[in-house]
C-alpha cells in the first residue's frame, strides 16, 4: 500500500489535475509530457520543482518570522503597560509614606524577650 498523503500534497495533486484538466492535457500525463507542453525539458522541469519547493519552505520560515516578530510586538506593548502601572505604584508609595509607614510599624512590634541560661 502507498505511504499516507498529507492534506498538503491531497490538495496539490487535486490542484495538479485540474490544471491538466484545464489546459487540455491527459489527467494520466507522465513528466515528459508535461514538461513538452511547457515547452522545457525534464531536467529543466526537475528543476523548477525543486525550486518550488525550496521557496514554500521559504515562505513557511517567513510567516514563522512574522508571527514571533507580531508575538515580539504585544510583549513589548504588555511589558511597557507593566512597567507604567509599576512606576505609578512607586510614585504612590512615595506619595504616601508608604516605606515610612511600614518601617515604623516593623520597629513598633515588640520582640520577645529570650531567657538567657
Amino acid at each position: 500500500m502507498a505511504e499516507q498523503l498529507d492534506p498538503q500534497e491531497v490538495a496539490l495533486l487535486i490542484k495538479a489535475r485540474q490544471i491538466l484538466k484545464a489546459k487540455g492535457l491527459d489527467t494520466d500525463s507522465d513528466i515528459t509530457s508535461i514538461c513538452e507542453a511547457g515547452g522545457i525539458s525534464r531536467k529543466t522541469g526537475y528543476q523548477w520543482a525543486r525550486d518550488l519547493k525550496v521557496n514554500d519552505e521559504d515562505r513557511g520560515l517567513k510567516d514563522e518570522l512574522a508571527r514571533i516578530k507580531a508575538e515580539h510586538e504585544e510583549l513589548k506593548k504588555r511589558f511597557d503597560r507593566v512597567d507604567f502601572e509599576n512606576e505609578g505604584r512607586k510614585i504612590a508609595w512615595e506619595i504616601h509614606e508608604v516605606d515610612a509607614l511600614l518601617a515604623a510599624k516593623k520597629n513598633t512590634i515588640p520582640k520577645p524577650n529570650k531567657k538567657k541560661r
